[in-house]
């Protein structure tokens, strides 16, 4: 089995970003200070140093170009956990007098910002939780979402899983993130009639799969189905290798990150299918920031870096647009913001839910050959267009945040003096 240890020795880039020091750059008389709270320890740390990578040189690159204006970061570390989060958030609004919150990547610990926004009376961009409701019926005034949600990345996934067998195994992770994913595939799974032959729920951080597996290989299910991420997720992988399954049944899952290409055997994998969020060929913009990551960053290039630098560039962007720090004209001046985010079609922060509809993937993992000469662990075989990846304003999720939204009132942050420039 895989340690997190073990992954991150030989990625000095990342295993360096790994610390959260409690500090701020250097500030300068006219600085937005920009409370960036994420996974720094625990069991998300590997997905969130990458986000600190992209993050801190999409921040390099603004400051070398902004005028009058600067922005810094100040770190809180979640340690993966909804409790820590908003002890720290509300570290980095009360002690810190950040100006603004950004980042996350567990999905627990994203919906329990809504509300502590609300009551800190203080924005946030969310960078990488997935659980769909974060934008649906937990939606919250205060906060926009940078990355797709789990019903958006199973658009690109649904019928290929299908044409594999409708007779599906899951494996879940128990949390947020796990069981919204569960909900949505054995949802797609209902509506094309098929059969749920197995569904393990397995502690968040499961190293050792082999009960599970070993259950799987005694049913007559055609598909194993993964409804967990990050190490689970590339641990699970190994191990269905290691157990021979693949000469039974067909794998899919809704999360396979792309920074664990040492960790997972491609060869044995190739050719199966998870969603992707961002392809580092997808166009020509996608070639350009990859160009422009690649002077700071050895080894390949992951989506993950892509969420740190695009998420922070269009928060920045948001906030210059603004004119000011105070949260409801941060939380304008998203509204309904089209940008170009490095994918094939223009990204657009939707007014009624508060989530980025953007481009998602459907990727083919390659063979390790293929990654030797691309850098890349899938092929992108198919695509859902920004137009098409929420749904749209009269769908059941975009109801519901509407909804939610109405009801929601902001508590004024108390001894803060918005800046405006």
């Amino acid at each position: 089995m895989l340690s997190r240890r073990s992954l991150l020795a030989g990625t000095a880039a990342a295993g360096a970003a790994l610390a959260a020091p409690r500090f701020t750059l250097a500030a300068g008389p006219a600085t937005v200070k920009i409370g960036f709270l994420d996974s720094f320890s625990g069991i998300f740390s590997d997905i969130a140093a990458i986000h600190k990578i992209g993050a801190e040189l999409a921040l390099a690159d603004w400051n070398a170009k902004a005028g009058r204006v600067k922005y810094e970061f100040v770190y809180g570390d979640d340690n993966s956990k909804p409790a820590v989060a908003t002890t720290e958030a509300r570290r980095l609004v009360g002690q810190e007098n950040v100006d603004v919150l950004f980042g996350l990547t567990s999905s627990a610990n994203g919906l329990a910002m809504t509300a502590l926004c609300n009551e800190l009376g203080i924005f946030m961009l969310e960078l990488g939780p997935q659980d769909s409701s974060i934008t649906a019926s937990k939606a919250g005034k205060l906060v926009y979402r940078f990355s797709p949600n789990n019903h958006m990345m199973l658009r690109t996934l649904a019928t290929r899983v299908l044409a594999l067998g409708k007779k599906w195994y899951f494996i879940q992770a128990d949390y947020a993130f796990g069981k919204d994913a569960y909900t949505e595939l054995s949802a797609i799974l209902a509506r094309a009639g098929g059969t749920e032959v197995g569904h393990d729920v397995v502690k968040l951080g499961t190293s050792d799969f082999s009960p599970n597996l070993t259950k799987a290989r005694n049913t007559d299910a055609d598909v194993l189905v993964l409804a967990n991420s990050g190490l689970d997720a590339a641990n699970a992988c190994k191990q269905f290798v290691d157990f021979g399954l693949g000469k039974k049944m067909k794998l899919a899952g809704i999360n396979l990150e792309d920074f664990y290409y040492k960790a997972i055997p491609l060869d044995a994998i190739a050719g199966t299918t998870f969603p992707v969020v961002w392809s580092p060929t997808c166009c020509e913009g996608a070639r350009r920031l990859t160009a422009r990551l690649r002077r700071s960053i050895n080894g390949p290039i992951s989506w993950r870096h892509y969420f740190g630098y695009v998420g922070a560039t269009s928060l920045m962007q948001r906030i210059a647009g603004a004119g000011t720090t105070a949260p409801d004209k941060v939380a304008a001046a998203f509204e309904n913001y089209s940008f170009d985010a490095a994918k094939p079609n223009h990204s657009t922060y939707l007014g009624y839910d508060h989530q980025l509809a953007q481009d998602v993937f459907a990727g083919s993992v390659v063979s390790s050959k293929t990654f030797a000469r691309t850098q890349f662990m899938f092929d992108i075989v198919g695509e859902v267009s920004a137009a098409d990846s929420d749904g749209g304003p009269s769908s059941s999720w975009a109801r519901e945040a509407k909804t939610a939204l109405a009801a929601q009132s902001v508590t004024p942050r108390p001894n803060y003096t918005p800046k405006t420039f």
